[in-house]
């Protein structure tokens, strides 16, 4: 792809895509709201037409799985939504900078094979600040490359004297509480650290797409855009999407940094309230200004050694609290602490010896793979796949896990 030429060539770029000619935010988040207007449409003839709907409501699972033509409903891997193939190269890494705070982000991507143009997948890395993040998540990366999305990975990096204050200044945080705890992880200041970081993302794609056609590689549908993280990385897509945090303890106003262009997020050990600036206060909390497509997966193994105040049922409350709209999938995995842990939701377990975390990996790549699909591309197959129970099916039975449709 563009690799460190990019860090030389960006400003030469940026002023030949940053004028009239830039696709600007309100123009993407206009076509990602039409598209979902449009889906929406569809979806309620299809629903009107046949008088039924297989999606659940909200606390059962997707609608059983009868198979094509009315055949055998399928079992475990049969049941597998498709990958697409591609071959993947993985680009030399570069840099980009964000206008907004001076911060100089290093990147990483994962490219499918092809001509392009190809939908993106921006990922935000788990834990706090990490100047080797883009080079984690390599397991995801390949797969969502596999399937036909160019993947950025980014390293979110400690704000410094000269960054720091832009970025308080942004947040509207007052000076004296623009400071970040010993634990930078559990701070709201790096949940907005690293949804900044992504708007930088969002703002230079053009940039990036036409970089990587002068090297040779393909284009990027700038207008298809998705944006996924793990842990701490699930912050970024949550707060996309509408969700408000706290940013400081003594804070009393619950800041927005909402974006209309992502047309699906992704959300892995997402960060419940009660940690990292999210909140629920009553009636009040960080979710009910979400919008939709959202994807979630979180479970009762889902526990971090070195923080187990941090579990499934209260991560999986940043799915529960959302507004029920029919465009929100969760997979929550019922396997026991132990069995698995943290690290399975960063697909860190595709290869298990243990069949039932092995099992349940595979249900989350094809549950994330057909959303995307579903969401991001909008194809019919991929949509029909999530309206089933084959997520379940794949992970082993209810037992094994819930898959969830509200």
């Amino acid at each position: 792809m563009a690799g460190r030429y990019l860090a030389a060539q960006a400003s030469w770029w940026r002023r030949c895509l940053g004028g009239a000619g830039a696709t600007t935010p309100e123009q993407t988040g206009k076509a990602v709201a039409q598209r979902r207007a449009r889906r929406r449409t569809e979806a309620s003839s299809s629903t009107t037409a046949s008088g039924s709907t297989a999606t659940s409501g909200g606390t059962g699972s997707g609608g059983a799985d009868t198979g094509t033509g009315g055949a055998a409903a399928c079992t475990g891997a049969e049941c597998t939504y498709p990958s697409k193939g591609f071959n993947v190269v993985t680009s030399a890494e570069f840099e980009i900078t964000d206008d907004a705070t001076g911060r100089v982000l290093p990147m990483r991507a994962e490219i499918p094979e092809g001509e392009g143009p190809f939908p993106v997948v921006i990922w935000s890395h788990g834990g706090g600040a990490n100047p080797n993040g883009h080079r984690e998540a390599q397991e995801w990366g390949h797969e969502l490359a596999a399937q036909g999305y160019v993947v950025l990975h980014v390293a979110h990096l400690v704000p410094n004297a000269e960054t720091g204050p832009r970025i308080c200044e942004i947040a509207s945080i007052p000076e004296e509480a623009c400071v970040l705890p010993e634990d930078i992880e559990e701070s709201g200041i790096i949940a907005i650290v690293k949804t900044l970081d992504v708007v930088a993302i969002l703002n230079n794609l053009d940039l990036i797409s036409a970089l990587s056609e002068e090297q040779g590689g393909p284009a990027l549908a700038t207008d298809r855009v998705a944006v996924a993280g793990w842990s701490g990385g699930s912050r970024a897509p949550q707060m996309l999407m509408g969700a408000r945090i706290h940013s400081t303890e003594s804070s009393d106003t619950p800041l927005s940094l909402a974006d209309p262009r992502p047309a699906a997020v992704v959300a892995l050990s997402p960060s419940g309230p009660g940690y990292a600036g999210f909140f629920e206060d009553g009636d009040d909390h960080s979710y009910s200004t979400m919008r939709a497509p959202v994807f979630m997966a979180t479970g009762d193994n889902d526990i971090k050694a070195e923080k187990p105040d941090l579990f499934g049922s209260g991560r999986r409350k940043a799915f529960d609290l959302q507004p029920n709209d029919g465009e929100r999938w969760l997979l929550y995995s019922n396997l026991p602490p132990g069995v698995g842990g943290h690290g399975t939701f960063e697909l860190q377990d595709l290869e298990s010896d243990d069949e039932r975390v092995a099992s349940f990996s595979a249900a989350l790549s094809s549950s994330v793979r057909a959303f995307l699909d579903a969401t991001v591309l909008e194809e019919d197959d991929a949509m029909e796949w999530l309206s089933t129970d084959r997520a379940q099916r794949i992970a082993g039975d209810a037992d094994e896990a819930e898959w969830i449709n509200r």
